[in-house]
C-alpha cells in the first residue's frame, strides 16, 4: 500500500514541476465588474524553453450565459500591450457545464501554447469580462498557469 502512495506522489510531483506560474483571482460575491481586471505578473528567467499560458475559469450555476467574452491583454517588459478577444464556451448546446465540478466547475482553456519568451522580465497579464450584463454573476475565480512545455 505504501508503494502505490509513493507512485502516487512521484507522479504529482513530477506533472506539477514544468508549472512555473499559477495564480488564481476571485470576485466579490456580487460578481465581476467590467472595470475589475485579475492582473497577473510573471517574473521570466528562461527564454529558451516553450510553455503553454492556460486560463482557468472557475463558475457556478448562477452564470446565467453559456460562454463567456474574455479580453486578454499581455505586456512583455518593456514593451507594447497586447490584446486578444476570446470566447470560451462555458456550458455546451444542452447546457451542460464543459468544467469539472459539482456545484463549482473549473474549466481549463488554453491560451497561448508553444511560446518562448523572448527576453527576461516582468510580463503582464490582464484579463477582464466583456459580457453585456454588470456585474457579471456566477463567475468565482478566474486563473493564469504557465507551464513548461513537455514535449519541446
Amino acid at each position: 500500500m505504501k508503494r502505490y502512495f509513493f507512485i502516487l506522489f512521484l507522479f504529482l510531483v513530477s506533472c506539477s514541476h514544468n508549472e512555473i506560474f499559477f495564480e488564481y483571482h476571485s470576485f466579490k460575491q456580487e460578481g465581476w465588474d467590467r472595470k475589475d481586471a485579475a492582473v497577473f505578473h510573471i517574473n521570466i528567467d528562461n527564454t529558451t524553453d516553450l510553455f503553454d499560458v492556460l486560463l482557468e475559469i472557475r463558475n457556478n450555476n448562477d452564470y446565467p450565459f453559456r460562454n463567456i467574452w474574455l479580453f486578454v491583454d499581455s505586456q512583455p517588459p518593456g514593451g507594447n500591450v497586447r490584446t486578444d478577444t476570446i470566447s470560451v464556451d462555458l456550458a455546451d448546446a444542452y447546457g451542460k457545464w464543459n468544467g469539472k465540478g459539482i456545484s463549482l466547475y473549473s474549466l481549463t482553456v488554453s491560451y497561448e501554447t508553444a511560446i518562448r519568451f523572448p527576453q527576461e522580465g516582468t510580463y503582464t497579464y490582464s484579463i477582464r469580462q466583456g459580457m453585456s450584463e454588470n456585474p457579471l454573476k456566477g463567475i468565482s475565480d478566474i486563473g493564469l498557469k504557465i507551464s513548461k512545455k513537455i514535449n519541446q
